[in-house]
């Protein structure tokens, strides 16, 4: 949906905008209401509906597909933004947030044209979530995640978050998040002082490996590195002196007239899987004479070894190198039993440096020993056919492994945000360790007690406030959609038992069944997920309510698309405001890359 550029600034009705608003809101809502709970579906965004050219995306994770997700209205930015920010702070409940928030703007909108006025809905709606924000303070409960029974319920928040629909080995799976979660929150490193555990997901790598069964997803402590030690070169090190370069250690070479060269401009010898090395020289070398040859290769020689002899002498016996290693180079570092690992990934180097108290060093004149990593292990294993290089007992910063395997590249998709997801889930409770019901129960339980304390507002923003507890029933009725139930029945079912004092009754996915309490049937949700989705809704709703009318900006974009020339040649606003403003993205999520035979893939952006 665009809005029509030819009318002038300020020409467009306000009718117009809010209906535009409310049509927006409740295409979002509609979109991915399918996807919410155990058993929700998934969805197919393809190569032109995303910001750049990727492969298609099948996922049901909410934070996934809105990273994605492009659009052409304005309004759309804000629910975006909305669900960016729930996936940015707490990693869950981005789903929620797009329902809410397109039932908020939509019954708001729907008030309005009773009559209400705008700001009296907003008030409304902000007095709603004040004492919502009560009621889950009331019905939270307090765990102790590192006492007897924390992991237990640590696994039952991680399946909450898993899609349990999708994967049978749902069990493995939360076995692994919390092994995960629990390793790098036995560092102390990012404790503030008063109990309070920070805990960064990222330092969690997730490899995957199509082809495998789900059963042989596991759980490594330490880093894990995607390569391989190179032939003949020891293969396991105690302890480990590690040393990361970020030079390569190949021949320098001069450039050669008539090479072949790149479809990007630059000589076969400067490729690099790992990014643009430094392998050739600015200038070019005429030999004239025979003699001169001999000359030219010590020369060479001379130069390599400048480079090479510093690194083995070192006192590292371990090497993690991003570029690439000459082969004339293995010799010496087999001979002095050093360990070499070559076109390490930057993340990888990165996390490495974290994890091993290390730095990354780009010249070979500052390598020192006061910049080496150190592990208690580092050790080469099979995995499925793979090679992986293990650091393990990393002293400086505790760091941990995922093992995801599945039986197609489609599968792992899916699972990696699914994970992530259930990861962030989990790491909250180190932060904030208490939980509300799932299932919907808190949603039911806050639209019943909102209801109720409506009764007591003299004033217009009692409408707002049934409107607001009518938004939240929205959620549980998904659920009960997505599980095969009939809503309806569901609905009333719940209505009648939180009004007989059950707090906690939900919907049970596994059961497919309205149950009196969904805590003990091991459906949990942090309270912080709850807390920022109700807010990010809100926040969004209440700034879409407040819009009633559209200025449209003119543009250098504009003019130019405007230009004769510019049409001939085909540029519209939309490539020449892409080429101006080029899309940023972070690259932490779940894409994952495809690799073909006979043709290239586009890129992942999340790899």
């Amino acid at each position: 949906m665009t809005i029509k550029e030819e009318l002038p600034p300020g020409a467009v009705s306000p009718e117009e905008i809010q209906e535009a608003n409310v049509r927006v809101s409740a295409t979002f809502s509609d979109m991915f209401k399918p996807i919410l709970g155990p058993f929700g579906s998934k969805m197919l965004i393809t190569q032109g509906a995303t910001k750049i050219e990727a492969a298609d995306l099948v996922s049901g994770n909410a934070y996934s597909l809105i990273k994605e997700l492009k659009y052409m209205h304005p309004t759309a930015d804000m629910l975006i933004n909305a669900g960016l920010t729930q996936g940015e702070r707490v990693g869950d409940g981005v789903a929620t947030v797009m329902i809410l928030t397109g039932e908020l703007v939509k019954r708001g909108f729907e008030l309005k044209n009773e009559g209400v006025h705008q700001n009296i809905v907003v008030k409304g709606y902000e007095l709603a979530l004040e004492h919502v924000k009560e009621v889950l303070a009331e019905i939270a409960a307090e765990v102790d995640v590192r006492g007897a029974g924390g992991d237990e319920l640590l696994r039952c928040v991680a399946k909450t978050a898993l899609k349990k629909g999708d994967y049978y080995a749902e069990d493995k799976l939360a076995d692994a998040v919390v092994q995960s979660i629990k390793r790098i929150s036995d560092d102390d490193s990012d404790d503030d002082g008063a109990g309070n555990k920070s805990i960064d997901v990222d330092d969690i790598a997730i490899e995957t490996k199509s082809g495998g069964r789900m059963q042989e997803t596991g759980f490594a402590e330490g880093v894990v590195v995607d390569r391989e030690v190179l032939a003949a070169l020891p293969t396991e090190m105690t302890p480990a002196r590690i040393a990361l370069l970020d030079f390569p250690l190949e021949h320098k070479e001069p450039k050669i007239k008539g090479r072949q060269e790149l479809k990007t401009g630059t000589g076969a010898r400067e490729r690099s899987k790992a990014g643009e090395t430094l392998g050739a020289l600015d200038f070019h070398v005429k030999l004239s004479k025979p003699s001169q040859f001999k000359e030219f290769r010590e020369a060479r020689a001379k130069i390599f070894d400048a480079v090479v002899d510093p690194v083995v002498k070192s006192g590292a016996n371990v090497i993690c190198c991003r570029w690439g290693v000459d082969d004339d180079a293995l010799g010496k570092f087999r001979r002095a039993g050093i360990m070499l690992i070559k076109r390490v990934k930057l993340t990888d180097m990165k996390r490495l440096e974290r994890s091993t108290g290390g730095k990354i060093v780009k010249d070979v004149s500052d390598l020192s020993e006061d910049k080496f990593g150190v592990a208690g292990r580092v050790v080469q294993r099979e995995i499925s056919g793979d090679n992986y290089v293990f650091f393990e007992q990393c002293s400086h910063k505790k760091s941990a492994t995922m093992f995801i395997r599945g039986a197609s590249t489609r599968v792992l998709e899916g699972l990696v945000g699914e994970i992530r997801s259930a990861l962030h889930a989990v790491a909250q409770l180190f932060e904030d360790n208490r939980v509300v019901p799932g299932g919907g129960a808190v949603e039911m339980e806050c639209a019943y007690r909102v209801r109720k304390f409506a009764k007591k507002i003299p004033s217009k923003e009692q409408l707002a406030m049934d409107a607001f507890a009518d938004a939240l029933e929205s959620i549980p009725k998904a659920l009960a959609k997505n599980n095969g139930m009939n809503q309806i029945d569901a609905l009333t079912k719940l209505r009648a038992d939180h009004f007989a004092g059950d707090k906690n009754a939900g919907i049970s996915g596994s059961d497919k069944c309205c149950v009196k309490d969904v805590m003990k049937a091991g459906i949990l949700d942090p309270l912080s997920v709850k807390l920022q989705a109700l807010n990010s809704a809100t926040e969004a709703a209440t700034g879409m309510m407040k819009i009633d009318d559209l200025h449209v900006a003119n543009s250098a974009a504009r003019a130019e698309a405007a230009n004769p020339e510019a049409q001939i040649a085909g540029r519209t606003r939309e490539l020449i405001d892409a080429e101006r403003n080029p899309p940023e993205f972070d690259f932490r999520g779940g894409r994952l890359k495809y690799t073909g035979r006979d043709e290239k893939k586009p890129k992942s952006v999340y790899r």
